[in-house]
C-alpha cells in the first residue's frame, strides 16, 4: 500500500480527491490512523467522503470526541454539506460520548432534510438515544420506521433490556416475525443482569427453536446458574459448551470458573483454570479469567490461595496489575485490592491516576479515612493530586467519611475542574447535609457553561430531598428535561416523589408518577406509602396498596411495608389481612 502511495506521489496523482480518499480508506482499514490523518491534513481539496472517512476512523480508534470535533470543523468550513453517511458516523460518536444535545440537533436536521426514510440512518439515531439512556425518544424513532429491519428490533429491545425493563422488552420480542441470536441474547442478558431465572427459560426456548447457543449465550446462562446455586444445570451447560466447541473461549471459561466457585465446587474451578491458562499463558489477554479465579478463591474463603495465585502470576506488567486491581474492586474484594496495590507499588511499576482512583473508590465504600489519607499522600508524592479523576475520588472519600470540610478545601484548591469534579462535590455536599452548598455549586457550574449530567442532577436533587427544598427541586428537575434534554431515571423520580410526599404534596406526586415514561417500581410507591403514614392519608394508602399487590403479589417486603403503615394509621383490619 505504501509502495503504491509513493508511486502515486511520483505520478502527481496523490492530490486527486478520489485517489486520496481511497488512500485514506486503506490506512484506516489497516488501522494506520496517524497516516490517514497526515493524508487528510495534506489534502488541498476534500469532499464529504473525505470528512466522513475520518470521522468514522476516530470512532473506530476510540476517539469519538475527536470525531465530533472534526464534524464541527466541517460545518464551520462550509465547504461540504453532510449526507446520511456523515450523520450516521456523528450519531455513533454522540452515542459513545453521551452527547444527546448534538444528537437531538442532528435528529432535527435529518427530519428537515427528509432523510427519515433511511432505515440504516434511523437505526443509528435510535442506537444513539439508547446509548444515552433516552428510551422514550428511541421508541419514537422506532415507531416512525415504516419497515423496521432486524437491527431496528434488536436495537430497541437491547435498550429496554439494559435498563432492566424486561416486561416491555419481552413484549417487543414477541412481536418480532424473525429473530436471530442477537435478539435472543439481548433478552437472556437482560434477565441475567436482574438475576432472574427467566434467563434459563429463554436459553431453553432459543435452543428449542433451532438457534445455536454462542459465546454470548453461555456466560449469561452460567452466571444465572452460579447466582442461584444450580450446579446440576450448570454442569449440563458445561457439557454443551464442550460439545459446541466453545471451551477455548476465555469469557466462557471465566463464566464456568465463576459458576463452579459460586456453587462451592472450587476444585473444578481450579482444574478449568489450570487447563486453560497452561495453553494460554498471556495474562494480558486473560484478565477476566484471572479475576474469576481470584474471586472464586476469596468467596470460598481461600484467601491465602488467592494471594498465592496472584504472586506465581508471570510477567506482571502495568496492564495486568491495573486490570486485576480494577477487577477485584468491581467484585468487592476490597482487602485483596489493598494487598495487590501494595505489591504493585513495591514492584517499582508506575501507578497511574486511574489505578489510584480505583483504590480510592474502595476506601470510599469502606468509609476508611485512614487508608484514604494514605492514598492522598501517595497522590501528592506521585504528582497526581490535581488530576481530575483523583481529585473527584478523594472528594468522594472525604465525603463518605464525614470529612466534607477536607473535601471542600481540596475541591476549591483544584485549578481545573471538569463535570465529574463538580458532580463529586455536589453529591458530597448533599450526603453531608450541606444542601445549600450543593445547590450553590450546581449554579456555579452552570454559570461556567459546564453541562450537568444525570449524576449531577441526581446529586443536587438528593440534596434538596434531604433538606425538604420543594421549589428548588422542581425548578432543577424541570431544567433537566426541558433545558438539557436529559431523560430522568427512576432514581430522579424517586427523589422527587419522596420529597413531594414528605411535604404532603400528594396531588403533585401522583401527577408526576402518572407522567413517568416507565412503570413505577415498588421503591417509588413505597416512598409515597411512607409519607401517607406520616400525613394520615388513608385514601391514598388504599390506592397504593392496590398498585403494589397487583404488580408484585409474591414480594414479602411489600406486605411488611403495608403492615407498618397500617399499624401507624391504626387500620387494624387491613393489618390483620396483610399479615
Amino acid at each position: 500500500g505504501k509502495s503504491i502511495h509513493s508511486h502515486l506521489i511520483r505520478c502527481g496523482l496523490s492530490h486527486d480527491v478520489f485517489v486520496a480518499n481511497n488512500l485514506i480508506s486503506m490506512y484506516i482499514d489497516l488501522t494506520f490512523y496517524t497516516d490517514a490523518q497526515k493524508m487528510f491534513d495534506e489534502m488541498s481539496e476534500r469532499n464529504v467522503v473525505t470528512w466522513t472517512s475520518m470521522v468514522s476512523a476516530y470512532n473506530s480508534n476510540g476517539r469519538p470526541d475527536k470525531a465530533i470535533e472534526l464534524y464541527t470543523k466541517m460545518l464551520e468550513s462550509d465547504s461540504e454539506k453532510p449526507n446520511g453517511f456523515m450523520y450516521s458516523a456523528v450519531l455513533k460518536a454522540c452515542g459513545l460520548m453521551g452527547d444527546i444535545e448534538l444528537g437531538k440537533v442532528i435528529h432535527k436536521v435529518i427530519s428537515r432534510d427528509k432523510l427519515d426514510h433511511d432505515v440504516v440512518l434511523m437505526n443509528t439515531l435510535m442506537d444513539m438515544y439508547v446509548k444515552c439512556g433516552n428510551l422514550s425518544d428511541a421508541l419514537i424513532v422506532f415507531d416512525g420506521i415504516l419497515c423496521p429491519n432486524l437491527i431496528s428490533w434488536n436495537t430497541i429491545i437491547s435498550g429496554y433490556c439494559k435498563e432492566g425493563l424486561m416486561e416491555e422488552a419481552v413484549n417487543l420480542f414477541n412481536q418480532m416475525v424473525d429473530r436471530n441470536a442477537v435478539s435472543w441474547n439481548s433478552i437472556i442478558a437482560g434477565f441475567t443482569d436482574i438475576g432472574s431465572l427467566n434467563a434459563l427459560k429463554f436459553v431453553r426456548m432459543m435452543h428449542q427453536e433451532g438457534h445455536k447457543l454462542d459465546k454470548f449465550t453461555f456466560p449469561c446462562a452460567l452466571k444465572t446458574c452460579g447466582y442461584h446455586g444450580l450446579l446440576a444445570k450448570g454442569k449440563q451447560i458445561h457439557c454443551y459448551v464442550l460439545k459446541s466447541g466453545f471451551k477455548s473461549s476465555c469469557f466462557t471459561v471465566s463464566a464456568l470458573v465463576d459458576m463452579y466457585s459460586n456453587c462451592s465446587v472450587l476444585d473444578e474451578a481450579i482444574k478449568l483454570f489450570d487447563e486453560y491458562s497452561s495453553c494460554n499463558p498471556s495474562v494480558r489477554d486473560n484478565l477476566a479469567l484471572w479475576n474469576s479465579m481470584l474471586s472464586g478463591c476469596v468467596i470460598n474463603e481461600h484467601n491465602r490461595a488467592a494471594v498465592r495465585l496472584f504472586r506465581r502470576l508471570p510477567n506482571k506488567d502495568i496492564v495486568a496489575w491495573s486490570g486485576l486491581i480494577m477487577g477485584c474492586a468491581k467484585m468487592g474484594l476490597n482487602s485483596l485490592v489493598f494487598s495487590i496495590f501494595r505489591d504493585m507499588v513495591s514492584s517499582d511499576l508506575e501507578v497511574d491516576q486511574f489505578v489510584i482512583s480505583c483504590v480510592l473508590k474502595v476506601c470510599s465504600s469502606l468509609a476508611s479515612l485512614e487508608s484514604g489519607k494514605q492514598i492522598h499522600a501517595f497522590c501528592i508524592k506521585s504528582g497526581y493530586e490535581s488530576e481530575g479523576v483523583t481529585v473527584t475520588a478523594l472528594v468522594d472519600v472525604y465525603s463518605k467519611c464525614g470529612e466534607i470540610e477536607d473535601g471542600l478545601v481540596l475541591f476549591n484548591c483544584t485549578p481545573e475542574r471538569d463535570v465529574v469534579s463538580w458532580t463529586g462535590i455536589i453529591v458530597g455536599c448533599g450526603q453531608n447535609g450541606r444542601a445549600k452548598e450543593a445547590i450553590q455549586y450546581f449554579h456555579e457550574m452552570i454559570l461556567l457553561e459546564l453541562k450537568p449530567n444525570e449524576v449531577t442532577f441526581l446529586g443536587v436533587l438528593s440534596a434538596c430531598r434531604h433538606a425538604g427544598l420543594v421549589e428548588e427541586a422542581w425548578t432543577i428537575f424541570k431544567s433537566m428535561i426541558y433545558e438539557y434534554g436529559l431523560e430522568p431515571y427512576l432514581e430522579h423520580y424517586y427523589c422527587m416523589v419522596d420529597l413531594l410526599g414528605q411535604a404532603g404534596c400528594f396531588k403533585e406526586a401522583e401527577e408526576l408518577i402518572a407522567g413517568m415514561p416507565v412503570k413505577p417500581d415498588k421503591t417509588i410507591w413505597g416512598s409515597l406509602l411512607g409519607s401517607c403514614g406520616t400525613h394520615n392519608n388513608i385514601e391514598l394508602v388504599n390506592s397504593i396498596a392496590k398498585h403494589l399487590l397487583t404488580t408484585s403479589p409474591d414480594d414479602p417486603s411489600i406486605y411488611v411495608m403495608l403492615s407498618n403503615v397500617y399499624a401507624t394509621l391504626g387500620m387494624w383490619v387491613h393489618l390483620s389481612k396483610v399479615r
